[in-house]
C-alpha cells in the first residue's frame, strides 16, 4: 500500500468517525427538543362529577413517562390501560405539545343509601362509587338497607334478610324512568320493596319486581288523589288482582327508630327527674331536721 492510500483512507476513517460523532449530537439535540417541548404543563380534565381532577391527574401520571404528551397519547390509543374502579371509559386528546384534554365518563350512580350521617353512593352493581357528606339532587335513596363495613370501589356489603331486594333495587332505576314514576322514598322491609309516591304507599313484596311496576301508572290514574297503600306484594303468576287499603299505611321503619330513640331519651329524662326529686326531696328532710333541731335547741336556752 503505498504512502497515499494510507492518508486517504485515515482521512475518510476521521470524516466517518466526524460524520457519526454529529449525527449522535443532532439526534441528542431532537430528543432534547422533543421531550421539553411535549413535556406536559397542563391537563383539562372534563365530564367528572364526583372522582376529583386531582384523583384523575395522579392516575394520568402513574408511570415516570407519563409527563410526556407523545407517550400519553400511544399508552391510551395503542395499549391496554387499566381505568379507575369508577370510571366507565376515558378519551386522551392533544390540544396543543404541552397541553391534554382527558375526557371522563364516569359510572352511573343507581342510589344512595345514608351510613353514620354520610351518603354512600353506589352504581348498578353495588359498588361503591363515593361516600361524603354532599347530598346528591334526583338520586334514589333507599332507606332500611342493613349494612356492614362500607369500603370505597367494594361491592356494598347488604346482609342476607335484604340482599334479593337490593339486587332487584340495582335494576329498578331504569323501570322508574320508563313508566314516569319518581318515588320520594324507596324502603326495604327484608325482602320486600315499599314505594312512596306521592300520598300512597306501594307494596311490590319480594321476588322481581317488573311486572308489579308496569301496573302502578294506570292504578295510579284510577285511584286519583286518595291516600293509602296499595298492595301489588301478590300480583303475577296469573294473580291480577290488587288490593288498596284507603287511608291504611304500613309502620315506617324510620319512625320507629325515631320512636325508639325518643322513649330512650324519655326513659333517661325520667331517671334524672327522680334523681333529683330525690335529692331535693333529701335536701328537704335534712333542712326540715335542721330546723327542728334548731328550735328544740331554742326550747333549752329559754329553759335554763
Amino acid at each position: 500500500m503505498s504512502e497515499g492510500e494510507g492518508r486517504r483512507k485515515k482521512r475518510i476513517r476521521k470524516r466517518t468517525i466526524y460524520g457519526i460523532i454529529l449525527w449522535i449530537m443532532l439526534l441528542s439535540f431532537l430528543m432534547i427538543g422533543f421531550l421539553l417541548l411535549f413535556q406536559i404543563r397542563k391537563i383539562e380534565i372534563r365530564g367528572n362529577e364526583y372522582l376529583s381532577s386531582q384523583e384523575i391527574a395522579d392516575w394520568l401520571e402513574e408511570d415516570e413517562l407519563s409527563t410526556n404528551a407523545v407517550y400519553l397519547m400511544w399508552k391510551f390509543h395503542f395499549t391496554d390501560y387499566t381505568l379507575l374502579p369508577a370510571m366507565e371509559e376515558v378519551k386522551v386528546s392533544l390540544r396543543t405539545p404541552w397541553k391534554v384534554r382527558v375526557t371522563v365518563k364516569e359510572k352511573r350512580i343507581a342510589g344512595y343509601i345514608i351510613v353514620d350521617d354520610d351518603f354512600v353512593y353506589f352504581d348498578k352493581d353495588g359498588v361503591v362509587l363515593e361516600r361524603t357528606r354532599e347530598w346528591r339532587d334526583d338520586i334514589l335513596c333507599i332507606e332500611g338497607l342493613s349494612v356492614d363495613k362500607v369500603t370505597l370501589y367494594e361491592e356494598l356489603p347488604v346482609s342476607e334478610q335484604n340482599k334479593e331486594a337490593f339486587t332487584y333495587l340495582l335494576d329498578m332505576n331504569m323501570l322508574l324512568k320508563k313508566y314516569e314514576l319518581t318515588p320520594k322514598r324507596i324502603v326495604c322491609q327484608g325482602s320486600d320493596i315499599h314505594l312512596y309516591i306521592g300520598n300512597k304507599c306501594i307494596i311490590l313484596g319480594d321476588g322481581d319486581p317488573r311486572e308489579r311496576i308496569a301496573q302502578i301508572p294506570p292504578i295510579l290514574e284510577k285511584l286519583g288523589e286518595q291516600a293509602g297503600t296499595l298492595h301489588l306484594e301478590n300480583y303475577g303468576d296469573g294473580n291480577t288482582t290488587s288490593r288498596f287499603e284507603k287511608d291504611v299505611f304500613p309502620p315506617d321503619p324510620a319512625a320507629q327508630e325515631d320512636d325508639g330513640q325518643a322513649d330512650e331519651n324519655k326513659n333517661d329524662g325520667d331517671g334524672s327527674g327522680e334523681e333529683e326529686n330525690n335529692s331535693e326531696d333529701g335536701e328537704n328532710t335534712e333542712n326540715e331536721d335542721s330546723k327542728e333541731n334548731g328550735e328544740d335547741g331554742q326550747g333549752s336556752e329559754e329553759g335554763e
